[in-house]
């Protein structure tokens, strides 16, 4: 169900109501939520529309993607996963086994 929001006449405060559509065109019993007064005034609601994310890389600043390449250019080749995934050896080839956090 839709929701409809009227501004009240008397003090000025907004009331959000469900409707289905017909009731909603009538706007019969409806009062202010906060006064009471009758006859409150059917205002525009506020929408969000959904994006999908090639509606979002479409709109995203043509300058967006060097600025990225530059700051991953400036960085540190410890912040590249890849620096990490070269260290590591696999458990086969440690030196130790066991736990090395809770060695006493």
């Amino acid at each position: 169900m839709p929701i409809y929001e009227y501004r009240c006449q008397s003090c000025h405060l907004i009331s959000s109501y469900f409707f289905k559509v017909a009731a909603a065109v009538a706007g019969a019993g409806v009062n202010c939520q906060h006064c009471g007064a009758a006859e409150p005034e059917r205002i525009m609601s506020s929408f969000s529309r959904g994006r999908t994310d090639g509606d979002q890389l479409r709109d995203l600043d043509p300058r967006y993607y060097k600025m990225v390449d530059d700051t991953l250019g400036k960085a540190p080749p410890a912040s590249d996963p890849e620096h990490y995934l070269k260290r590591m050896a696999p458990f086969s080839a440690a030196k130790s086994t066991g736990d090395p956090y809770f060695n006493e």
